[in-house]
């Protein structure tokens, strides 16, 4: 059995048209009965039943059916994987990010230095929440995780502070507090707060009730939301206040405003992470990378 007689066996399966079947494959009728003949032999069961007016699969013909087109479609790939490495493709890299993170000037910086020095490195990107990375990384389906500390710190990773932002308010547009260029946060006390939906002691939902808690508060009507673009479109029908990455400035939101804090410790750190024994050798080098740009 190879190959081409599975795609034989897959495409007249389609067809139940000898001739229909032979001119997709580009080869003659007799060739594809072979095909199919040898199939049956190695097999041995019928897979088709014809004659003059019809072909028909059988039923142990149906029954392989959906595995003939699976190791068609591997083996397709593996065609297609083993072209990209004869034209110079050199590995890839699965990078995870939070959601907030992907207007910070440094992941623009990081990714565009990287392809920069390795241009044949293919880098995909996928967005999740911290834990899912982590647990994403951990069973080796992300090769880096970008999130915002405080994060777990587990034994089998490594990680890289790359960036603290302040954290600043968004409010309402029509909020009193706007009138001041900076606030304390302990003026939105009242306030109902819409929060990142992180586990506790992570991310930037635990930034934001670290920076109540020195305020010398603890928010008492709390909404957590999926990310920060939720609780800043919440934050512009009036449902409450978020605190956001100092990045944020640079979206305008209809509705809603911002407004710098005066806690100094009101802040967001982006962390990358990643497998400390891995043996990808492209991850090794956007690791590298990272440190020559931003130490």
């Amino acid at each position: 059995m190879d190959n081409r007689q599975l795609h034989s066996f897959v495409i007249l399966a389609g067809e139940l048209h000898f001739g229909k079947a032979a001119l997709r494959l580009n080869i003659a009728q007799p060739a594809l009965s072979q095909h199919i003949k040898a199939l049956e032999q190695e097999w041995g069961v019928k897979l088709f039943l014809r004659n003059r007016r019809s072909v028909v699969l059988t039923h142990e013909g149906a029954q392989l059916l959906a595995d003939a087109r699976l190791a068609v479609s591997h083996y397709e790939k593996i065609r297609k994987t083993a072209l990209s490495l004869r034209k110079g493709f050199k590995g890839r890299i699965r990078l995870g990010y939070v959601g907030s993170s992907i207007i910070d000037p440094v992941l623009a910086m990081l990714i565009s230095g990287y392809r920069k020095a390795w241009p044949e490195i293919e880098i995909s990107i996928e967005e999740h929440d911290v834990n899912r990375q982590l647990t994403l990384l951990l069973n080796d389906e992300l090769d880096i995780a970008l999130v915002r500390s405080p994060v777990p710190r587990q034994a089998q990773l490594d990680y890289l502070d790359l960036t603290t932002r302040p954290l600043i308010a968004v409010l309402p547009h029509h909020h009193p507090q706007l009138h001041n260029t900076r606030i304390s946060l302990s003026d939105l006390a009242e306030e109902p707060f819409l929060i990142q939906q992180d586990p506790p002691g992570v991310g930037l939902g635990w930034s934001t009730l670290s920076a109540c808690l020195r305020a010398g508060f603890t928010p008492q009507k709390v909404q957590f939301t999926r990310d920060v673009s939720v609780a800043i479109g919440l934050v512009a029908i009036g449902m409450g206040v978020t605190l956001a990455p100092e990045t944020q400035l640079s979206v305008m939101v209809p509705e809603v405003d911002y407004c710098h804090l005066d806690d100094p410790l009101a802040t967001t750190t982006l962390t990358l992470s990643w497998q400390r024994h891995m043996h990808n050798s492209a991850v090794r080098d956007f690791i590298a990378c990272a440190r020559e740009l931003l130490y």
